[in-house]
């Protein structure tokens, strides 16, 4: 039987001059980020902002054009239903932007939000097409091609819904993750958004996947009902990823593309958003001279030890990766003229943990190819999780964020029979 999930998407207001706590960034929205005060991401860009490291999007593509990530894009390409092709690229789902803006959005620039990695850059694959669907095989050719554009780390923010089927045979994007492995960059996976409440029913066999899988949070640092377990994941944590119900500021505010008609700035929820926190983690850290091995490790070792489930290690800090003192106070707002407040001295020196892993020799290139069916053939969204769509808001609205049920976008997640893969999605807004 075909499985719905709603995932919370709200459109948020840019409201100029947005007021807030004295904060590490000018970003009008940073005094909502409630997700990077959590992982400590204003302490540690005292350290590392991820300058020199490439971030792979493999997802529904990127707004070429938004100000908070345009800048940030060095490289797209469009692999939905054929071999990537370098260029193009634009998203017309959102999911991506999401992603990518939680990753590594433009930050100090006087609007919207901040990212993770503020300094890192983005390579882009898109992969999946308006509707949130995809095949394997262009997603795996996609992990290869932001690999091969020069990605060191890449976010995967999709799951397979076929959970009694992966579960048993395990992640159709192996030969993509381990590819990307191999060749040096650190695979990010979400969790999933399955999770059933009986044991780890509803999640996927990670197995030896070389991968970091991520769990999500709320803002009260637990993990929320949807968020599927990283059961016997190699590397399990979680990371923000919002509650999944209520407004926007119980989720996670991110970019959003402008040509949806609102201010270009959303609230999400789901594991699809916990990953990138993590992506822009790992690119703090390999900005400070890691390799990937001794990255995912030092990031492990340094997790806030909670209980998050089977599997899970425990909860991102990424203040406490990079060496920077996790109960400092924020630093004040950067002089003009610079990204980001940096630490003089350069690099961390602390010396990571010793670790054990070591890269696999470079696996097999076959893909497998996942037909699409038709949207008629898809079971009906269950009226109980039926919600309005979102109106959006203008920008520079002093209207306060749109909340509660009439302010939600329906969220499907799109279900693909015989081991596909797929990423949640918000209804398009409407003119």
């Amino acid at each position: 039987m075909r499985r719905l999930l709603v995932v919370v998407v709200a459109v948020v207001a840019l409201v100029s001059g947005l007021a807030g706590p004295a904060s590490a960034t000018n970003d009008t929205l940073f005094g909502r980020q409630w997700a990077l005060a959590q992982i400590g991401a204003p302490q540690a860009w005292a350290k590392s902002t991820g300058a020199g490291i490439t971030i792979g999007i493999v997802d529904t593509g990127v707004d070429l054009s938004h100000p908070d990530l345009a800048g940030k894009i060095v490289a797209t390409a469009d692999c939905v239903g054929h071999p990537c092709v370098a260029g193009g690229g634009q998203d017309t789902h959102g999911h991506g932007t999401i992603v990518s803006g939680i990753a590594a959005a433009v930050t100090s620039n006087g609007k919207g939000v901040a990212g993770v990695a503020p300094d890192a850059r983005l390579a882009v694959a898109k992969v999946l097409d308006s509707r949130g669907e995809g095949r394997a095989e262009d997603i795996n050719n996609g992990i290869r091609w932001v690999v091969d554009s020069g990605a060191k780390v890449v976010n995967l923010s999709l799951g397979d819904p076929n959970f009694l089927v992966s579960g048993v045979l395990g992640s159709p994007l192996k030969t993509g993750i381990e590819y990307a492995w191999s060749k040096g960059a650190v695979p990010v996976l979400a969790s999933g958004n399955f999770a059933t409440g009986v044991g780890d029913l509803g999640t996927e066999s990670f197995g030896n996947l070389n991968a970091l899988v991520v769990g999500a949070t709320d803002r009260a640092g637990n993990v929320p009902a949807y968020s599927s377990a990283v059961g016997n994941a190699r590397w399990g944590l979680v990371a923000p990823g919002g509650a999944g119900s209520g407004g926007a500021d119980s989720n996670v505010i991110s970019t959003f593309p402008i040509a949806s008609g609102g201010s270009g700035y959303a609230s999400a929820s789901g594991t699809s958003m916990a990953a990138p926190h993590v992506a822009g983690a790992v690119a703090l850290l390999l900005a400070q001279g890691m390799a990937p091995a001794a990255a995912v490790n030092h990031l492990l070792g340094t997790l806030d030890k909670v209980s998050c489930g089977r599997g899970c290690q425990g909860r991102l800090n990424v203040a406490s990766a990079v060496g920077a003192a996790a109960n400092a106070a924020a630093p004040s707002a950067p002089p003009s003229g610079s990204a980001i407040a940096r630490a003089a001295s350069g690099p961390a020196t602390t010396a990571p943990r010793a670790t054990t892993t070591r890269p696999p020799a470079n696996p097999a290139t076959t893909t497998t190819s996942v037909a699409v069916p038709a949207r008629e053939a898809q079971a009906a969204e269950p009226p109980q999780l039926a919600m309005p769509v979102a109106v959006p808001l203008p920008a520079g609205s002093a209207s306060p964020p749109v909340r509660g049920p009439a302010g939600l976008a329906a969220a499907l997640l799109v279900v693909i029979m015989g081991g596909a893969v797929v990423a949640t999605w918000a209804r398009r807004l409407p003119n």
